[in-house]
């Protein structure tokens, strides 16, 4: 066992670069000092000052190399942040090194022996030889030591070796417990302990990867603590495969172990989802997780989003690529086969990490229906993320009905946010332009809703109460806030008259979706319309506002229309035919 130490790795960071700056320092002014040394010859007092240079700066560079070692060492040992302590398994960076070649020695010795005779015998002297390493392997000198002398292809051999006889284990994987028992953890182990201290080549990192089976590389990451960056490259490689090569005839433990990987490391999710445009189409597409095999991988794939999506830099962006992806033309999230959308809990998770978008999408619905609102365009990334695309991502939700109700909840939320009724519509010019963006913005949210409702696989009556209740989000803050009411009862009275407008429009749409009435979506699309402004009409006369004159009355009318109107028909003709 090597020396006690005690070190603080931010502190110990910050005297490496100040080393550094000198050694730069040194470095620029010794060609100079040793040439007028040189110059100088004898007759100059102090000949020794090159060898003095060189030790300096040899000092330096030992010094960093040294504390390095020491830091990364600690940080395998022991978690958190702040003064870390412990007893380094050696005494320096040279000792765990020539240990780690010798250890490694060892095992590739044991590993030809297994290539001649394979049996029970040589199997565990490979094992034993690895289980000696153990209690070395947070030295990340010593684990990058061990792999050079056992070298990628005979590191690759053992895990092949070991899968080979367990059916499509390296192609699928095989599930943890199971892997547990092979007795190769202690080689993941180094690697990753190694990779994450930044100890490896190129030959042991891009090439190793990119060489080595899936089933092997979420072996890896099973049995070990991967960093963030190895448990992406290795998703990367297993995800990026074409989908016909994850075979149905077995479990999909592969994915089983990306997901519980990333259980415990969000912020590698987040980041994969937001810096690989094809991530979220290759984790969460619904053929490869209806025929994973695996229970219970929804529950957890879902939790894991949630943790990603919760809360870090890269969140956006990556809600961002997941709403790209899932609503692109043609998505296989829309009327496919698969059926998994309808009752998931990937559904609700992703509905219910909306909210913060909702604005966005607004804006982008707002510019293609009011393109002279320029105030209120969508900003980057956003802007390039076309209407469309958004209303297909919401209608892959709201195949699921409790993602519809949460959508449908974080819309209404959103629409009340906008507290449009601080504005009088027929106010000063200041005004109206802060009453008309909110209403684009209101208007906006409620057509991304409506669109989306056309890939709901609803009974007729709940999709007509839906819409109802979308058709009268404009309805219901102007009510509210622009004429809002202090006495409880006349408060309760107007409620009960907002219920019986939605239950008049959800009259209207049951009646045309069971061709009870010769009405046209388009007559149903101008009855809704006409019965916003009516409802609005009545509820300042009702309340003693101001009425309205007939050209606010058109204008009133003509802002329903252009908010709501297309996207209402639109949804109503393809739901009834």
């Amino acid at each position: 066992m090597g020396e006690f130490v005690g070190i603080d790795p931010r502190r110990a960071e910050q005297l490496m670069r100040e080393m550094a700056g000198g050694q730069a320092v040194l470095g620029r002014a010794r060609p100079g000092l040793e040439a007028a040394i040189a110059e100088a010859g004898p007759s100059w007092t102090g000949p020794a000052g090159t060898t003095a240079m060189h030790q300096s700066w040899a000092f330096l560079d030992e010094t960093q190399r040294d504390l390095k070692w020491r830091v990364d060492t600690l940080r395998q040992m022991v978690p958190g942040t702040g003064l870390l302590s412990g007893s380094l398994p050696f005494f320096s960076e040279t000792e765990a090194a020539r240990q780690g070649t010798a250890d490694g020695r060892r095992i590739a010795d044991a590993l030809k022996e297994l290539e001649i005779d394979h049996t029970v015998e040589t199997w565990r002297a490979v094992t034993e030889a690895a289980a000696a390493a153990t209690s070395h392997l947070t030295d990340p000198a010593y684990a990058a030591a061990l792999l050079n002398a056992l070298g990628p292809d005979r590191f690759r051999a053992l895990f092949m070796h070991w899968m080979k006889n367990r059916g499509p284990a390296m192609d699928k994987g095989l599930p943890p417990g199971v892997l547990q028992q092979s007795g190769l953890g202690p080689l993941a182990q180094a690697y990753a302990n190694a990779e994450r201290a930044g100890r490896l080549d190129t030959k042991w990192l891009d090439t190793f990867v990119e060489t080595t089976q899936p089933g092997v590389l979420t072996a890896l990451i099973t049995l070990s603590r991967p960093s963030s960056r190895l448990l992406n490259q290795v998703a990367t490689r297993v995800l990026g495969r074409p989908l016909a090569a994850d075979l149905p005839t077995s479990p999909n433990w592969n994915l089983n172990a990306l997901i519980d990987a990333y259980t415990h490391d969000p912020a590698a999710l987040q980041s994969l989802l937001a810096t690989n445009k094809n991530a979220a189409g290759w984790l969460l597409h619904p053929q490869r997780i209806r025929l994973s095999g695996v229970d219970g991988l929804q529950t957890k794939l879902a939790a894991a989003l949630n943790q990603a999506l919760a809360q870090g830099p890269h969140r956006d962006q990556a809600m961002f690529n997941i709403i790209r992806t899932m609503g692109a033309e043609n998505s296989p999230w829309i009327s496919t086969g698969w059926g998994i959308w309808r009752d998931s809990p990937i559904s609700e998770t992703l509905a219910a990490n909306m909210g913060p978008y909702l604005d966005q999408l607004a804006r982008a619905q707002s510019q293609r229906d009011s393109p002279e609102l320029t105030a209120i365009y969508p900003t980057s990334p956003w802007n390039t993320l076309t209407p469309d695309d958004a209303s297909r991502f919401v209608g892959v939700l709201m195949q699921d009905a409790d993602a519809a109700k949460l959508l449908m909840k974080a819309s209404q939320d959103y629409t009340l946010s906008l507290d449009i009724g601080r504005f009088r519509p027929f106010g000063d010019e200041a005004t109206q332009d802060q009453y008309t963006s909110r209403a684009a913005l209101a208007g906006g949210v409620a057509n991304l809703m409506l669109s989306g409702t056309t890939y709901a696989e609803w009974a007729d009556d709940e999709y007509a109460d839906w819409v109802a209740g979308v058709a009268l989000l404009p309805v219901s803050w102007l009510s509210n806030k622009y004429w809002p009411i202090q006495n409880p009862t006349t408060a309760t009275g107007r409620d009960i008259g907002l219920d019986a407008a939605k239950d008049g429009l959800k009259g209207l749409i049951t009646d045309y979706l069971d061709k009870r009435t010769p009405a046209t979506a388009k007559d149903v699309g101008d009855s809704i319309v006409y019965k916003q402004v009516q409802w609005i009409t009545e509820s300042l006369n009702e309340h003693g506002q101001k009425p309205l004159t007939a050209s606010q009355r058109n204008e009133v009318r003509m802002a329903f229309r252009g908010r709501l109107y297309e996207a209402l028909v639109t949804a109503l003709k393809q739901r009834g035919g």
